[in-house]
């Protein structure tokens, strides 16, 4: 298991990250799928086959497939709430079985309340809580995970209600092997 704690970043690190991650943040996707069901999880991280064009040449990369989880948390915390762990035990079932060979990143985000810095921060914390339930409870390989923070830079709802605030914070799986 990866003993990074992520206490330990330097601040200069996650301001240059945080700087870095606003850069693409231009547009929300409002079409973010987010699977209740281990069938739906499978199917929604399923890679797609490459497409061949003619003459058997490979055409652009399909996009790689992504799903959101309302992973619900303490208030100004990463401490999960035992009501998504029903959601976790899910993927870490699907991590174990069906998507075994699948490696993710996790992509922590959160809504605009607070400085963005410390968004971003929380953001890195909550990821990283996800994939240490899913290491610990389903012995899911470190090494088939990678942290990505991304604050409160990619809303895909408004932040001015508290339930567009709640789509906001959210945790992402792109498949990306």
């Amino acid at each position: 298991m990866n003993k990074t704690n992520p206490s330990n970043l330097p601040k200069t690190l996650l301001a240059a990250c945080l700087l870095l991650s606003s850069l693409n943040a231009t547009c929300a996707d409002d079409k973010l799928f987010f699977p209740t069901t281990e069938e739906e999880i499978i199917n929604a991280l399923t890679l797609k086959p490459k497409m061949r064009g003619p003459g058997g040449l490979s055409q652009d990369e399909p996009e790689p497939p992504k799903v959101g989880a309302l992973i619900h948390f303490d208030f100004d915390s990463a401490d999960i709430l035992p009501e998504s762990h029903s959601l976790l035990h899910k993927y870490g079932r699907v991590l174990q079985g069906p998507l075994a060979d699948a490696i993710l990143v996790i992509a922590g985000h959160t809504d605009s309340i607070g400085p963005k810095l410390y968004n971003f921060y929380l953001s890195y914390q909550r990821a990283f809580a996800v994939k240490t339930f899913l290491i610990s409870h389903y012995q899911v390989a470190d090494k088939r995970f990678i942290i990505k923070a991304n604050g409160e830079s990619q809303p895909i709802n408004t932040n001015r209600t508290e339930q567009g605030r709640a789509m906001n914070r959210r945790v992402e799986f792109v498949r990306i092997e």
